[in-house]
């Protein structure tokens, strides 16, 4: 009896649960955050993102997730343009920003105190103070539920001298709370 007491004791410590879809989703690791500045008429706003996935090496083609309903979207598909700004500790501050208020509403670049830079290839302005920013052409929407991917090839990079990728900042949300991490130690090798 005592042993399938103990058995039962470990099996239970190890077995998993079922989450709401939403919890269960918010238990993924966390991922980057980029602030996403587009142009369209000459109407510039930014947008924070989190949905950012590469989708090809040859051509380079990197995507973003927006929701219909935003701003942002209506001023890409208008383009066809946008920049992704890679996000470091001096942009926290603006990530919020970003992500709370409404292009429609107030001009993001001088509420968030961001220097926009016209694009080399692209009309989309880049962010100054972001260390990297990836031009992209969009090639493709993709709709996809509540979002839709705009898939960008990227026409131009711009990097900082001095930037080096472990100072991009990662984000988690935890409860009705968003938090910034640093990128951590190197845990092994592939």
């Amino acid at each position: 009896m005592r042993f399938k007491r103990r058995a039962c004791v470990i099996w239970c410590l190890v077995m998993k649960i079922e989450r709401s879809i939403r919890e269960g989703l918010r238990q993924l690791p966390i991922r980057p955050v980029y602030l996403i500045s587009m142009e369209n008429d000459g109407e510039q706003n930014i947008i924070t993102i989190g949905m950012f996935a590469f989708f090809s090496g040859n051509p380079s083609l990197v995507g973003i997730g927006v929701k219909p309903n935003r701003h942002s979207y209506s001023l890409i598909q208008g383009s066809q343009e946008y920049v992704v700004n890679v996000v470091d500790d001096k942009l926290m501050g603006a990530v919020r920003i970003c992500g709370e208020r409404s292009g429609r509403d107030c001009d993001k670049f001088r509420l968030a105190q961001l220097t926009p830079v016209k694009g080399t290839n692209i009309q989309a302005p880049h962010i100054k103070e972001s260390p990297l920013s990836i031009e992209c052409k969009v090639v493709q929407e993709v709709k996809t539920g509540d979002h839709i991917w705009f898939i960008g090839e990227v026409q131009a990079v711009h990097v900082d001298k001095s930037y080096k990728w472990q100072q991009g900042l990662l984000f988690k949300w935890v409860g009705k709370e968003g938090f910034f991490y640093e990128i951590g130690a190197k845990k092994g090798k592939y």
